[in-house]
């Protein structure tokens, strides 16, 4: 089936009895898609922490050769890989798996929450921005209590090197961004996942509600509009637009149209979906918006953020 008339069906399946305008199918279409939050592993190399082989249904080798058929088939032309665990080595191989295909997978998000604060990171960190796609890294695990003074001066080394930081909330909660932020506001930063919202429980807490809130407030904070189906904490988690509508409708309003950024969570969205049904589950969201604002979301916001080459520029 043609990819617009499958956008087509999914946006009409999702919304129901909204009246879908062909015109907006043809604007989303043609959109050259940055997808910010891809994972890809080996299972089959001693150095990789996660998965683990208790997650059977992710425990297999997900590699570019498998992942990059699925882009072309999605309108994907750009690609930010995001380290799955925190093994440092996993950084450097990050890089190397995807280079010989740099057109793609313009950027690296690395790891470095191991080294992060500590004697090693500055070293490490300064050999891999040799790298022009190693845009960043993530922080997922905390190694140290509290915002110590080593962790703000490698933060701040960080935005000098003019590279960007994820948090996955978790280790890290939205208020130690929030404080990060305010430290050092010209360090760009992105809370990944919706900033961790779970959804398994209804409506929002309202705890992390105003957290999310506070956040946003920095203008120097992201937010990725990624892993919808990992919202939910059982899984298969639904695919309907109305489960998650709330919570986007949440982002966009406080985070604005220039600060969320397009990330499926690819392969981790097998649990649930394949690739085509999260990015149409995502795109049926702009469908009664202007055109302008879902190019922004899904390329061109990424392009400013990240520091990643535009292709399509004209």
């Amino acid at each position: 089936m043609h990819y617009r008339l499958l956008l087509r069906a999914t946006v009409v399946l999702v919304l129901g009895a909204t009246i879908f305008d062909d015109s907006r199918a043809a604007d989303l279409d043609t959109i050259p898609v940055i997808d910010c939050h891809v994972h890809l592993w080996d299972t089959n190399r001693p150095e990789m922490t996660w998965p683990r082989k208790e997650h059977v249904k992710l425990y297999r080798p997900f590699l570019p050769q498998t992942h990059a058929p699925i882009c072309q088939a999605n309108g994907v032309t750009g690609v930010v890989v995001v380290l799955s665990g925190q093994a440092l080595v996993d950084n450097q191989w990050n890089l190397d798996v995807t280079a010989n295909r740099s057109q793609l997978y313009r950027g690296v998000v690395g790891n470095l929450s191991k080294a992060i604060g500590t004697d090693e990171f500055k070293p490490l960190f300064s050999k891999l921005c040799r790298d022009k796609r190693y845009v960043g890294y993530r922080l997922s695990g905390r190694y140290q209590e509290g915002i110590t003074d080593e962790l703000i001066r490698d933060l701040r080394f960080t935005a000098r090197m003019g590279r960007t930081v994820d948090f996955l909330i978790g280790g890290y909660s939205l208020d130690d961004v929030d404080t990060i932020a305010g430290r050092i506001p010209e360090l760009k930063i992105i809370v990944d996942h919706l900033g961790g919202v779970q959804l398994d429980g209804g409506p929002h807490d309202p705890k992390w509600r105003q957290a999310f809130r506070k956040v946003a407030r920095r203008p120097n904070v992201h937010c990725k509009l990624s892993a919808l189906y990992g919202r939910f904490q059982k899984q298969p988690a639904p695919q309907d637009l109305d489960s998650y509508r709330p919570t986007i409708d949440l982002a966009l309003q406080i985070f604005g149209s220039d600060r969320l950024i397009y990330g499926s969570d690819w392969p981790v969205t097998t649990l649930t979906g394949d690739y085509t049904s999260v990015i149409n589950l995502t795109k049926a969201y702009f469908a009664d918006k202007e055109p302008r604002l879902a190019r922004k979301v899904f390329h061109d916001n990424a392009i400013r953020f990240y520091g990643i080459a535009d292709h399509e520029a004209k």
